[in-house]
Formats: structure tokens, sequence, C-alpha cells
């Protein structure tokens, strides 16, 4: 009787398509070395936006200024998602939660690694271990291909200088508006767009967060933890 092995990743034809958080980390993730090619902090941050992004684009969660005033149900597809709605879930009858007190109640390190897990069994991350100098072991997570996030990159710059403008209607275009506005707010964007090349679309990036509640939330969080050393 033949072995069993784990199960084979599915077919690209057949993949989920990826959350906020997995494109985020996919976009930050250098393909070479397999580690991230932001600061961690403004990174961990940024997911934890994601996962309330996610939730506001797909019905979640209703956010009006500083705060989620509703928020229902939506079957989470991740531990993470599953925990912040149990939590909403958990505070006290008629109390309204604040966006930058949401986002720092999300695990940094763990949301990360859930996400980083989610990627290897869905394949678009595997994981070598690695030495560096050849002493310091390491993980590398590649991503699956290793052009992805270039990939990505691209998509979101198409949106930005689109001839519809920022404010394109698909639902595609709605999601890189919240990448962009997530980039920026974490102080990330000047790593993955670089130069005075990039100058006006990070400008771009600045101008769409101001018209998000969760990455001007993010820009709150990330200003404050680089106040206080972390």
């Amino acid at each position: 009787m033949a072995s069993l092995g784990p199960p084979e990743p599915p077919a690209p034809s057949d993949r989920p398509p990826l959350a906020l958080a997995e494109e985020l980390l996919l976009l930050c993730t250098d393909p070479d070395s397999g580690t991230l090619r932001v600061s961690r902090n403004g990174f961990q941050r940024a997911i934890a936006a994601a996962v309330l992004a996610e939730l506001l684009l797909t019905g979640g969660i209703t956010v009006e200024d500083r705060r989620i005033t509703a928020f229902r149900p939506v079957g989470a597809r991740d531990e993470v998602t599953a925990e912040v709605l149990a939590r909403l879930e958990r505070a006290p009858k008629g109390r309204r939660s604040g966006l930058d007190a949401t986002l720092r109640r999300v695990p940094r390190a763990p949301a990360v690694r859930s996400f980083r897990e989610r990627l290897v069994a869905s394949g678009h991350l595997t994981v070598e271990r690695r030495r560096i100098l050849l002493l310091v072991p390491y993980r590398a997570w590649l991503p699956v291909p290793s052009t992805v996030g270039a990939e990505i990159a691209e998509r979101i710059t198409a949106t930005l200088r689109g001839a519809s403008g920022p404010r394109g209607a698909s639902p595609t275009a709605v999601r890189d508006l919240h990448l962009a506005g997530m980039l920026w707010a974490a102080q990330l964007d000047r790593r993955l767009f670089p130069g005075r090349v990039h100058s006006e679309l990070r400008k771009s990036f600045r101008a769409v967060a101001r018209e998000q509640p969760i990455a001007l939330a993010l820009h709150r969080v990330v200003g404050a933890d680089n106040a206080s050393g972390g």
C-alpha cells in the first residue's frame, strides 16, 4: 500500500482569492532571501489593519470615523479574523470599539505566522531552512511564483495611475486602494516604491489613505509605536 504524504497544494485555478493580509505579506517578502523587505513593526501592524479592511469590504464590520459601529459574523476564513470578531462580540452591548484599540489587540507575530502558514498550505509560499554566513539558522519564506510580489505592486500602480482614477469601481481596484493606503500608513511605501520615480505614486498613496478610516488608525498606531520605541 502506497504511503500517504502531505496533500498537494491546490492548482492555481483552484486557489481561493487571496485575503488582503496575504497579498500584503507576499508584496513585502523578498523573493530571493525569503525575508521581509520592510520594517517589522510597521508590517505587523499593517497585517492587523488588513484584517479589519477585509472585514469592512466583506460586510463584517461597519466603520464610522474612529470607531467600529457594527459587526456581524461573516464566516471567517482564518483564525486571526475569527478572533477579531469574537473580541467584538465579547464587548459590552452598546459600546463601540475604537479602531486604534482594535488594531493594537491583534497579536503581532502570531498574526503574521498564521497568514504565512495559510500561504504555505495554499501553495503561495514555500519554506526553506537556511543559514546566514553558514552560522545563524533562519526560515526563508519564498513566494510562488517568485514574481508574485512584483505583480501585486504593478497592479496597485496601475490602479492608482489608471485612466479611471483612484476611485475605480471594480472590486479589485477597491482592494488595491486599501493596500496602497496601508502601505503609506505603516510607512512601508518608501521601501517598496523607492526613489523619485515613484514620488508622485507615493503622494497618491497618501491621498487615498486620508479617506480610509482604517488606514488613518494604522497611521496613528504606527506613529505611537515609533514615538514610544516599539
